[in-house]
């Protein structure tokens, strides 16, 4: 039944781009205690390049890793650059607080964002634009995010640092959107945390709220809503953090969407946990602790 949705919903993102040669290149190398920040860049398309911070702990082992996917924000200028600590809000520095805890971390630019802005058009009409164009072209704006993704993943997986069968995946907000979908359709995604990421659909248009572009999949609300898409996951350990008051992630559409995806995970239940704070949309210094536990728990050695 889940290969049967995992089929669905690929079929519903529709085409992906075509696939081309990392051709990884080192553009910074700085030393930081403890730590090595790189700024390292890809191709996820063959005309077309990402770049990303790579954080990498002191000593020779091969570690755990976790891709942290930035938040949206509204704030185009912002990418890489925040969860990596160098700008914007410090809550947000999620890829180098893991990896002062050991963790490899790797922190790429979504399209639209930081160094993939365009020239011309501004953040919100750019981000409509890709969403538009890729939508007459029989695609949707989050198969790009995906694909963009896997790239990330198949860097980290390169990698002689990381131990490519544990991958974690962390996001806030969009970064939680961006999560949700890719630990269900990428199944070397070991482990996923997505903080104030997600509603259901039906709590989302029920409340008239606007999202960013990629949270809409062309068909998806017809098959369902996205507990079939966090359903995915199972039976990966997956925690999902929640604002008690957030105001564009209704929690009793976060509550349904968790209790609908508990069925697949019948035989593993303490794999899927809800985790509700006080406060809105933020990732306030408590739920990044518990984000950071529970991938000490199932991404130590031993924990999988």
């Amino acid at each position: 039944m889940a290969d049967g949705f995992r089929r669905t919903l690929t079929r519903l993102l529709g085409e992906t781009p075509a696939r081309a040669p990392l051709r990884a290149k080192l553009l910074e190398r700085v030393r930081l205690p403890g730590i090595v920040r790189e700024k390292v860049s890809y191709a996820v398309e063959p005309s077309e390049r990402v770049s990303a911070y790579l954080f990498l702990p002191e000593g020779k082992r091969r570690r755990p890793a976790v891709l942290c996917i930035h938040q949206h924000h509204r704030e185009f200028h912002l990418g890489k650059s925040e969860p990596a600590g160098l700008a914007g809000n410090p809550e947000q520095a999620y890829a180098l607080e893991l990896a002062g805890r050991g963790y490899v971390t790797l922190a790429p630019d979504l399209i639209c964002f930081e160094e993939r802005r365009h020239q011309k058009l501004s953040g919100v009409d750019y981000e409509r634009f890709e969403a538009t164009r890729r939508l007459a072209g029989g695609s949707c704006l989050q198969a790009k995010m995906l694909w963009d993704l896997g790239r990330a993943v198949d860097y980290l997986i390169g990698r002689r640092e990381v131990d490519g069968r544990r991958i974690g995946c962390l996001g806030h907000s969009l970064g939680g959107q961006e999560t949700l979908f890719l630990s269900a359709l990428d199944r070397r995604i070991a482990v996923g945390v997505s903080s104030c990421g997600f509603s259901s659909y039906r709590a989302i248009f029920g409340a008239a709220i606007n999202h960013n572009f990629a949270a809409y999949v062309p068909g998806l609300a017809c098959d369902g809503d996205l507990e079939r898409v966090l359903a995915l996951a199972a039976p990966r350990p997956f925690l999902v953090l929640a604002g008690r008051e957030d105001p564009i992630f209704p929690l009793a559409g976060v509550r349904a969407t968790v209790r609908g995806a508990r069925r697949a995970y019948e035989r593993a239940r303490d794999r899927l946990r809800l985790r509700v704070f006080p406060g809105g949309h933020g990732f306030s210094a408590p739920m990044r602790e518990a984000a950071s536990a529970w991938f000490d728990r199932w991404l130590r050695p031993g924990g999988m």
